[in-house]
């Protein structure tokens, strides 16, 4: 495994905990097109996994938030040029 993919397991493993778990997420340091990459997947990937978990979620409001993290995670690839697994 090299560097660049113990990085992205590290990513993907924080991104896992924060977005089933909640909390702060992490600081990041680096590119910061990468970083707003990332910190909008993840966030959109926890926003949509609430949504799904509320019993006053509407098909509108989970729509909505499906898009928005499609569109996050389309921007992931683009930037990191890998598919966000959430």
């Amino acid at each position: 495994m090299g560097k660049n993919d113990k990085v992205m397991s590290e990513i993907f493993s924080v991104a896992g905990k924060y977005i089933l778990e909640g909390g702060d997420i992490p600081r990041m340091t680096g590119d910061a097109d990468q970083i707003t990459a990332i910190r909008r997947a993840t966030l959109a990937s926890r926003r949509l996994y609430e949504a799904l978990c509320s019993e006053n979620a509407t098909l509108d409001t989970v729509t909505t938030m499906m898009e928005e993290k499609r569109k996050a995670a389309a921007q992931f690839k683009m930037i990191l040029g890998r598919d966000w697994r959430f």
